[in-house]
């Protein structure tokens, strides 16, 4: 066919440019509101009530550099199974796929529910075979077969970062080249709130990603093995090697409402690995030293915060009148002084925390010894494949945590801490002992490395024989659980662009409150001065919503000013003032002993300014306004699950105000308000 006929003839051009007719399906399985169609051409298309909604298929590469695809290697089997597993009752499809002297397995899992999961497996004939780099789902670009959403221009991908360090945030953009969201995404019309979540179930051995293909924008990538700035890396990922090589297990879920979606996946994710048990069930409230003092702590700071807490803030405690005393980052102390000040906070019925940074050290330290083994600091930093430490990443070096030493001390350090009496601990920095290298024991992963970590952690601290609470500081937000909390961001202080930042982690992660961790902790909140940040002291009003924000987030309350004895007098002063008119809100504070995450009404760019809550029978709703002028800010009651009629009134009482269909109110300029809402 020549160029001309090609133009006059669209439809057989149309043809020849794909090369074939559309695929035959060959098999089609259903389970529930579930169901796959397998397409001759080695594709699938997952189906959810009937509705086709995204294909693809799977592939992996070697280290050596083959690669096996569903779509081209030859179809050896399949069979059809009844499976039971943590997810549920569901049918298995198992396909086996050979090429190049390659087997890859495919297992398509379909459940009740609607969501389907898919995992591959590669073998290499008679020998071991070696990974860096597995596709389980590859979504080509799409077209009008699946849901329209995938070639809307204006679709949403949720951008979900590794973690939590040096202030990354969580975004919502359309379709980039190349741009990757760690371990799970969200890909929805924002006005609609229809969307398919598209998320790993398993964070043992690979890191996970989901990005825009960087050659097709459209095109979505769910791969295994991925490391590169976002994860802190400059090594590629490790490899994974075996008689059989496995990827991470990823669901597809679609949902009328994405954040329906988000939760559930958190569901499944706690079906698999459930959430480090909190048996007290309260609410942490207490007090962190590190905005407050930085390294300007004394002890006597740290006494004198739990005699303010005690005495002049009666109703900021958790359930049973309980506050944490938190030293924080607090290094070169006078151990048996720090033992006669935690019983002291516990006769008075208080609790105790601390800090610990097993992961890392300043490159500054090198040089320093560890006691009874014989080796520097510098032995322990991780390394690459020339022997080169690897650079720091927030300005301190990662150790490599599979070297017999590091485990020796992180033990040893740990203990430190139960031995004393420590209530609390806050681990930091535990980024770092995922990052790719050249470890001590080969064939680690940087996921692998990490995992051992938690395990190892988990085991120290469950030996001291009493609950601890533990709040993991920066840190992926997988794996999860080692924590009965998570920072859900970095270091955040008291102005009003803390207040817009922490909300931002809460409009797109809410859902992992109570599902991956029991608690988000919003971090620490000066409600007048830190010494850390730099920016002076907080208006009232940044103050009061910095405390909201910190209410509404699932949460954990940890105030972090200067109560004395020692440093500036007028801070003090006001620090103390301010602590008792905002900290002590009884009104406030009960809804932060919820332990329960607003969930936002938008899932917009950057961040809402409007959450919902219903719990137990009761609605609320909270408001920000992000401008320095007063403003009327509005949302729609049904699209933030409330009654689309009733009246509100803020939750310290006052006049009820009816609605029908949307919920307004004036702020003033960087004011909040916490509302209830009567059906």
């Amino acid at each position: 066919m020549m160029l001309q006929e090609l133009v006059d003839r669209p439809l057989e051009a149309r043809k020849l440019w794909k090369g074939m007719e559309p695929p035959r399906i060959v098999l089609r399985e259903e389970c529930g509101h579930a169901a796959a169609e397998l397409f001759e051409d080695g594709t699938f298309f997952y189906i959810k009530d009937g509705e086709r909604i995204r294909h693809g298929f799977s592939t992996a590469d070697t280290v050596d550099g083959n690669t096996v695809s569903t779509k081209t290697a030859a179809l050896q089997s399949r069979e059809v199974t009844a499976v039971r597993d943590c997810l549920g009752d569901g049918k298995r499809i198992v396909s086996v796929y050979r090429e190049k002297g390659l087997t890859l397995r495919q297992e398509l899992t379909l459940y009740p529910e609607g969501e389907l999961t898919v995992q591959i497996f590669l073998q290499k004939d008679e020998e071991a075979v070696r990974s860096r780099y597995m596709v389980p789902f590859f979504a080509p670009y799409p077209d009008a077969s699946g849901k329209a959403l995938f070639l809307s221009l204006d679709q949403k991908m949720l951008l979900v970062p590794y973690d939590n360090d040096m202030w990354l945030r969580y975004e919502s953009c359309v379709p980039a080249a190349g741009r990757p969201s760690y371990d799970v995404t969200a890909i929805y019309d924002e006005k609609t709130l229809e969307g398919m979540v598209i998320g790993a179930l398993d964070f043992d051995v690979w890191k996970n990603a989901i990005r825009w293909n960087p050659h097709d924008a459209r095109s979505v990538i769910a791969l295994c093995g991925i490391a590169d700035g976002g994860t802190h890396d400059v090594c590629p990922h490790g490899i994974v090697e075996g008689r059989e090589v496995a990827s991470s297990r990823f669901v597809l879920s679609w949902h009328a409402d994405i954040r329906k979606g988000l939760e559930h996946y958190g569901d499944l994710c706690a079906r698999v690995r459930p959430a480090r048990p909190w048996n007290s069930a309260k609410v942490p409230f207490g007090w962190n030293s590190y905005a407050a003092l930085g390294g300007t702590l004394q002890i006597e700071h740290w006494k004198q915060a739990g005699e303010f807490m005690k005495e002049s803030l009666p109703h900021y405690a958790d359930a049973d009148g309980v506050t944490y005393v938190n030293l924080d980052g607090a290094f070169g102390l006078d151990h048996e002084r720090i033992r006669e000040i935690i019983k002291e906070i516990h006769a008075r019925g208080q609790k105790a925390g601390w800090y610990a940074a097993p992961c890392n050290c300043p490159a500054a330290l090198a040089d320093f010894p560890l006691k009874g083994t014989g080796l520097t600091v510098r032995d322990l930093f991780l390394k690459d494949d020339a022997g080169n430490v690897l650079p720091a990443a927030d300005n301190t070096v990662p150790f490599d945590v599979t070297h017999p030493a590091w485990e020796a001390y992180a033990r040893k350090n740990i203990r430190i801490l139960t031995d004393l009496g420590v209530d609390y601990i806050k681990l930091d920095f535990l980024s770092h002992a995922s990052v790719e290298g050249n470890h001590y024991e080969k064939n680690v992963t940087g996921r692998m490395a990490i995992d051992r970590v938690y395990r190892l952690l988990e085991e120290e601290i469950g030996r001291c024989g009493r609950e601890i609470f533990v709040s993991l500081s920066i840190a992926p937000l997988f794996p999860y659980f080692l924590g009965n909390a998570r920072r859900c961001c970095c270091d955040s202080f008291g102005h009003y662009d803390d207040v817009r930042y922490v909300l931002n982690a809460l409009n797109f992660a809410w859902w992992t409150n109570g599902r991956l961790y029991r608690y988000n902790d919003p971090d620490h909140v000066p409600l007048y001065h830190s010494v850390i940040d730099g920016r002076g002291v907080s208006t009232e009003k940044e103050a009061k919503s910095r405390y909201y924000s910190a209410a509404i987030s699932g949460t954990v309350m940890m105030l972090s000013d200067n109560y004395g004895p020692a440093g500036d007098k007028d801070i003090i002063e006001h620090a103390r003032k301010r602590a008792k008119a905002i900290a002590n809100d009884e009104a406030v504070n009960a809804i932060a002993r919820l332990g329960k995450a607003f969930v936002p009404v938008d899932l917009s760019d950057g961040v809402t300014p409007c959450y919902t809550l219903s719990h137990e029978g009761r609605h609320y709703a909270a408001m920000f306004n992000f401008s320095d002028k007063p403003s009327r800010l509005s949302f729609d009651a049904r699209r933030g699950g409330l009654p689309q009629t009733g009246c509100f009134a803020d939750i310290h009482g006052g006049e009820r105000t009816p609605y029908e269909g949307s919920i307004g109110l004036v702020l003033d300029g960087h004011d909040a308000a916490i509302l209830e809402i009567f059906p």
